[in-house]
């Protein structure tokens, strides 16, 4: 969980435009037409895919959900897909952001371990200083 001085319209598009994760989420592109039912992918610009996933649901810009399955790395890639959960309430001039990730399995959690607050973290940055130095590579 994370606050964000931005609007829930600006840190909606932060999480779902791929010019914004590119600088926050370790230079990965997050892809999709984000409607329910539609593929999600992380990859790198040269298109190689690093996290695959479905849109279970979308509250623009309220609420997202996807899944979560790590494709790059074997040991993660034979879990199961886990299930990421997206909050943005408005507070004011600024807004809480919340990511819970259910149903990790073991090597997925490695996978994670430390990602997700460096990746809020990064997305603070860029929405507030406009640069996400920490998280970009």
């Amino acid at each position: 969980e994370v606050e964000i001085a931005t609007t829930p319209e600006r840190l909606w598009k932060a999480l779902t435009d791929p010019s914004d994760t590119r600088q926050y989420w370790y230079g990965a592109l997050s892809i999709s037409d984000w409607t329910v039912g539609s593929r999600w992918v992380s990859q790198s610009p040269d298109g190689e895919v690093y996290l695959d996933g479905e849109i279970l649901e979308i509250d623009p810009p309220r609420r997202l959900v996807h899944t979560f399955h790590v494709v790059h790395e074997a040991e993660a890639a034979a879990e199961a897909p886990s299930r990421v959960e997206w909050e943005i309430t408005a507070l004011g001039d600024r807004c809480r952001l919340t990511c819970v990730h259910l149903g990790r399995g073991p090597a997925t959690m490695d996978y994670t371990s430390g990602g997700w607050e460096t990746i809020l973290g990064g997305m603070k940055e860029l929405l507030e200083a406009g640069e996400a130095a920490g998280a970009s590579t």
